[in-house]
């Protein structure tokens, strides 16, 4: 028997900082994905998985160790388009397709408090397996509220480069007081962005979004974020920007494909340094059994 499941990495988050004196974040998803293949073995009590995929591999055996079948053997295999450390929930969606995928190779029922658990035991994690759009406690878990579900939006995704690893990011001495110095602007976001999602007014989620990116400058500073967002404006279909608030990439929310092309030549032309990723749309969270 062998099961699949697939997951959604995101383009960064609409928001992420404090909120109430809490961490939240509320990710972005995508539809480019983390897919876990997985089946059993007859090599006992060994997890056959791909290299680099250590935090996947630690979920795993976690989650056969509530199934109390640590003795039993699988073949794991990871299919992923999401590239690593730039702020895609790449481990997330990795870490959430493997456990989810797991629990139903033993038949056991998938609770998404449970697959919460694992993969906050292993790291900070992001909310695209959860179906919708969530506020999310990405640190304890301490928060899990529902906000709504949004239409499909075309996304431009460009990337900075380099390359920024969860944990690291999240051991900074200096994040705590720089989220809290950020936290109006959050809850003006907030606000925005769950009236946006109820209204479905676009412009408005992509507004918020925008206070998020630029609120977090003082964290993880993007170099001419702000005259970027000032060009885009301008241009016609453009609604908002998203950021990884721990990552490097960006999305240019469009409300239209149509307007795609002019706007990758405006930034091609201004802000060469930009690398386009994907052409992507943004969805709704949510694991897929395939």
């Amino acid at each position: 028997m062998e099961v699949k499941v697939k997951v959604p990495g995101s383009c960064g988050e609409f928001i992420q900082g404090y909120l109430n004196g809490e961490n939240v974040l509320i990710s972005s998803p995508v539809d480019i994905f983390s897919t876990a293949c997985v089946r059993k073995t007859e090599k006992h009590s060994q997890i056959l998985i791909n290299d680099n995929k250590q935090k996947t591999y630690l979920a795993v055996q976690k989650t056969l160790s509530y199934c109390n079948k640590e003795h039993v053997g699988l073949n794991l295999k990871i299919e992923s388009d999401l590239p690593y450390a730039k702020g895609m929930s790449s481990s997330t969606a990795d870490i959430t397709a493997a456990v989810i995928a797991t629990l139903l190779l033993f038949n056991k029922e998938v609770e998404i408090e449970f697959v919460k658990k694992i993969a906050l035991e292993v790291e900070p994690t992001d909310a695209t397996f959860m179906k919708g759009i969530v506020l999310f406690d990405h640190i304890n878990g301490h928060i899990n509220q529902y906000l709504g579900k949004i239409d499909q939006l075309p996304v431009l995704i460009f990337d900075y480069g380099g390359e920024i690893e969860t944990l690291s990011f999240n051991a900074r001495k200096d994040l705590a007081t720089l989220n809290r110095q950020k936290s109006n602007h959050i809850k003006k976001a907030f606000k925005l962005i769950k009236r946006g999602i109820k209204t479905r007014d676009y412009k408005m989620l992509g507004w918020g979004a925008t206070i998020s990116s630029l609120a977090n400058q003082a964290i993880i500073n993007k170099p001419d974020l702000e005259s970027l967002v000032s060009i885009l404006k301008k241009q016609s279909g453009f609604l908002g920007l998203i950021t990884a608030h721990s990552g490097t990439v960006i999305g240019v929310i469009l409300k239209e494909e149509r307007f795609g092309e002019d706007i990758v030549s405006v930034i091609n032309a201004n802000f060469p340094f930009l690398d386009l990723l994907f052409k992507s749309r943004l969805i709704n969270g949510g694991y897929e059994v395939l």
